[in-house]
């Protein structure tokens, strides 16, 4: 808004500039009308009055119109249109509160109006919900967002990733783990996956803000990124067969900073309750619909919290049947080893009993003849002979436990409260980073006493 002359800095009318002006002109015209002998022969006689020079108003540069000088007041409030076909619906918030907590819209905001009118707070958005797009303006004001399930608040954390709010995003991940049950947590870990875009080749990671938050929490990334390699290489060393490695998962920040961290954490957080609740997640229709890479990473998972691995064994062969549908492809055994690929190892066999392998087989065999033999030879007690290196390999890790009790989740929420699990399970969290930091002691200790005698 540009303000005509004579108005002050706030808006508003300046007394003290027309009150100056016009006694001024009174003064002049008094002095004009007073005892001058020469005014009065000559009535139309001009005169040069001269004023004193007066230096311009001050204004701040990004107050002020360039070429007339006059002071320019943001208006505090900005309207965004929401355009969605041929319907328009406005929305006025405060210009302070979006600038402050959305980058994206901020950049909207100073590329200016659509009109190109400089006077104009009218800001066009499209391909998005009106509804939702105003709770999030609501709740860059308020700090306040009224969600109906956790589906919407999926929905208002893409729209809050979409425009780059970090308050928001960190508020849903908490609302979202707040609400993680055996019901909702498909539903969160597939929309995670979907925005973290986690792959063995591509590991990135949810919602890359650049803000002074990611240089106070270098240290932390850096021991999560070296315990990510240390927990790879030592799966690596225990199992040699590409095919059976697990997928390259993010290490979780133990205490969450950034919204990369809380992203990563609700994810490891998912992760935890399929764990803990496998026997029942594992037999849910759903798990019929995800992906090939969303199966794996829950089929990999060593602290699966199994009564029977044959859980494990009904869940696979039900969603290679579902994917054979799904490439419209014939319900052999053959094409369903194919679509299951290394999938099809993660059974612990030789941790089920004679009947439960019996019956397991039966229904579809998803290993070779040769290595069908050696885990029934293995589950009866015969003594094998003329094992290859890659067979040992198999077989030990068939036998292999899974661990008693599941990892502990990352405090996001009340729900995720250390104080809400069972002592035995936060003893065993403890017991096994007890070990790890007296592996590290030792170490520490051999590079020290390297130094000194080197």
């Amino acid at each position: 808004m540009v303000l005509p002359f004579g108005l002050g800095s706030d808006g508003h009318h300046n007394p003290d500039s027309s009150s100056s002006t016009t006694t001024s002109a009174k003064g002049k015209g008094t002095a004009g009308g007073g005892g001058d002998s020469n005014s009065g022969s000559g009535g139309n006689t001009s005169r040069t009055v001269s004023y004193a020079p007066t230096a311009p108003p001050f204004f701040m540069r990004a107050h002020t119109n360039v070429s007339t000088g006059v002071p320019i007041i943001p208006c505090p409030h900005i309207d965004f249109i929401v355009v969605n076909g041929d319907d328009r619906y406005m929305i006025r918030c405060e210009r302070k509160a979006v600038l402050e907590n959305s980058v994206e819209l901020a950049k909207v905001i100073h590329a200016g109006p659509n009109s190109g009118r400089k006077g104009d707070n009218h800001f066009q958005i499209s391909n998005v919900d009106k509804h939702d797009f105003e709770l999030v303006i609501r709740f860059l004001e308020t700090k306040f967002v009224k969600y109906r399930d956790h589906l919407h608040i999926l929905k208002i954390l893409e729209l809050a990733d979409r425009y780059n709010c970090p308050d928001l995003i960190i508020h849903c991940i908490r609302e979202l783990d707040l609400q993680l049950c055996s019901a909702t947590v498909i539903d969160v870990f597939r929309a995670l996956w979907f925005y973290q875009g986690i792959t063995t080749s591509n590991p990135h990671q949810f919602g890359s803000v650049i803000t002074t938050q990611e240089l106070a929490s270098k240290k932390s990334k850096r021991k999560a990124h070296q315990l990510a390699v240390a927990n790879s290489s030592t799966s690596g060393n225990s199992n040699t067969n590409p095919s059976t490695t697990t997928s390259n998962i993010p290490a979780p920040n133990p205490k969450p900073f950034t919204t990369e961290d809380y992203g990563v954490a609700l994810l490891n957080n998912a992760l935890q309750l399929i764990d803990m609740h496998a026997e029942l997640i594992l037999s849910k229709p759903e798990m019929t619909e995800l992906r090939f890479e969303e199966l794996e990473m829950i089929a990999k998972r060593d602290a699966l919290q199994l009564s029977s691995e044959l859980t494990l064994f009904t869940c696979l062969a039900d969603w290679s049947i579902a994917e054979c549908k799904r490439k419209k492809l014939d319900a052999t055994a053959e094409n369903r080893c194919r679509v299951l690929g290394p999938l099809c190892l993660t059974p612990r066999y030789c941790l089920m009993t004679a009947s439960e392998f019996r019956k397991a087989c039966d229904r579809v065999e998803l290993l070779n003849p040769i290595e069908t033999s050696l885990v029934g030879d293995a589950i009866e007690g015969k003594k094998l002979k003329n094992l290859t290196p890659e067979q040992s390999q198999l077989l030990e890790k068939f036998r292999t436990p899974r661990p008693e009790f599941a990892k502990m989740p990352i405090n996001l929420s009340d729900r995720s409260n250390p104080k809400n699990y069972p002592k035995k399970m936060r003893r065993a969290e403890k017991g096994s980073s007890e070990e790890g930091c007296w592996e590290n002691f030792g170490l520490n200790c051999l590079a020290v006493f390297a130094c000194i005698f080197d």
